[in-house]
């Protein structure tokens, strides 16, 4: 007595498993994009945060006298400035003020307001009047003025605007 042989081959649960295999690489990759970017992006949110505090600092400190400020709002920056692979954090804030750009550049060089760890650990003041307005003051008294701050030599910590 001979059994012979089937015409087709038993069916097989290659399907199930195929497409258990694909949900699970479509799981994983879904799972692992967002963790690639939150990686990446890492150093741009420290830089980002370390800049935020930097500002925190300048807002919270007295302003001269006869000044005010025209927003809290403020201008930044991160990006390698002069070295390669060293962030520079470059804060602009817009003020009004009755006295000399020499006397709120002086007020703030001596002002102690802490730079960021981690950096040079000195922080460089600018000022100056803005191009558009006039040389004299307004109606007021007040001029307007930019008040630049840079805290230098952040490492890069890989954040791709330093580099």
């Amino acid at each position: 007595m001979s059994i012979a042989p089937p015409d087709e081959a038993p069916e097989t649960t290659e399907g199930g498993n195929g497409r258990r295999r694909r949900v699970r690489v479509a799981a994983a990759v879904v799972l692992f994009l967002p963790l690639l970017f939150g990686v990446g992006k890492m150093p741009e949110w420290i830089h980002n945060r370390q800049m935020d505090e930097l500002a925190d600092r300048f807002l919270s400190y007295p302003l001269p006298p006869e000044t005010g400020i025209d927003s809290a709002d403020f201008h930044g920056s991160v990006a390698a400035y002069g070295m390669k692979d060293m962030c520079t954090y470059r804060l602009r804030f817009d003020l009004n003020t009755e006295l000399s750009v020499e006397e709120i550049a002086r007020y703030y060089e001596t002002a102690n307001i802490a730079p960021n760890d981690g950096g040079s650990g000195i922080l460089e003041i600018r000022v100056w009047t803005t191009p558009q307005s006039p040389s004299s003051s307004d109606a007021s008294g007040r001029i307007p003025v930019i008040v630049e701050i840079q805290d230098r030599d952040h490492g890069s910590l890989w954040d791709l605007r330093c580099m």
